[in-house]
């Protein structure tokens, strides 16, 4: 199995304007794991592993946009957009941003990430409408931003995990400790609060697995299928912010959450949470704008970008 290493990601071009990536996911690792997740499903997560079928873009030296329209996953169409992160170039870097930084309290992902200087984004966490930057822990460039510490009891899982990077570029990846979050991070330079854990050290979390909760709210949002957002990092330091498009069964009709925590366990993240979904979902590429199926206009289009607190911006 180790011959399938490097499988996914691997020099995707040969433009001579270009640096061909070299981004290494643990495919053959993975293989066992893959045929556990097919029998428990009843899916072929390898064809999220496959080359064939994704159409490969190089954003930036070090950043890849990886897209495929799924014809069958999880027993229905599935439109699935991935940018991949070599951390392990210096000049890749991936930060956090608010619209609060500059000057208003919500921005579409767009217009935050150009002002941002993004050369890719995609949306950030959760957020309601109390005038505060993220629901859940929010510091960047080793400033907090202000941000909502406990949600209600029936919306206890929005920022209920959270993503910080250290000083020296290190990801890590924690749950809230407790019912609200403290007043920082003192280990991180930057963070950004989600909802639910999705794969920590290397596991799918059982909170994402459960088939029963305690308010109707968390049910619908975990076992439902959505738009779902997520960020992970994995073992070989590869960053992955995933975008499942939904609401729209004849081209893209979401994911449960612990179909999306499959999905970034199958990609070979050992940690990863779950971000802001739903309408939110959106990733934009400078030059070319939205190339996702945002869908708070209700269409499959590129038109339906949601106003959003946060994004996750590569630089």
């Amino acid at each position: 199995m180790e011959g399938q290493r490097n499988a996914f990601f691997m020099q995707p071009f040969n433009h001579s304007t270009m640096q061909p990536l070299h981004l290494r996911f643990l495919v053959g690792s993975c293989f066992v794991l893959l045929l556990a997740l097919s029998s428990a499903t009843g899916q072929n997560l390898g064809a999220i592993l496959a080359r064939e079928g994704w159409t490969v873009q190089q954003v930036a030296p070090g950043v890849e946009l990886r897209q495929r329209h799924f014809t069958n996953l999880f027993d229905s169409a599935q439109f699935i957009t991935l940018l991949a992160v070599d951390l392990s170039q210096t000049n890749s870097r991936i930060r956090f941003a608010a619209a609060q930084q500059f000057g208003t309290n919500q921005m579409v992902v767009p217009d935050l990430a150009e002002k941002a200087g993004a050369v890719a984004a995609m949306n950030g966490g959760f957020f309601g409408k109390e005038p505060t930057a993220n629901s859940g822990i929010l510091k960047i460039d080793g400033k907090l931003l202000p941000f909502t510490r406990k949600e209600s009891d029936e919306l206890h899982f929005v920022g209920g995990s959270a993503v910080g990077i250290d000083q020296g570029g290190q990801w890590h990846f924690i749950e809230r400790p407790g019912a609200s979050w403290p007043d920082d991070w003192k280990e991180v330079e930057h963070a950004l609060a989600g909802g639910h854990p999705l794969v920590l050290k290397g596991k799918i979390h059982s909170e994402v697995i459960r088939t029963n909760y305690k308010h109707a709210r968390e049910a619908r949002h975990v076992l439902s299928k959505h738009p779902r957002t997520a960020i992970g990092v994995t073992t070989n330091r590869i960053a992955l912010l995933l975008s499942a498009d939904g609401r729209h069964p004849e081209n893209a009709e979401g994911l449960t959450m612990q179909q999306t925590a499959e999905v970034m366990q199958a990609l070979g993240c050992d940690n990863a949470i779950n971000l802001d979904g739903g309408g939110s979902t959106t990733v934009w590429l400078k030059g070319q704008g939205i190339v996702n199926h945002p869908s708070d206009n209700k269409k499959f289009d590129k038109e339906g970008a949601r106003l959003v607190r946060t994004a996750v911006i590569v630089e």
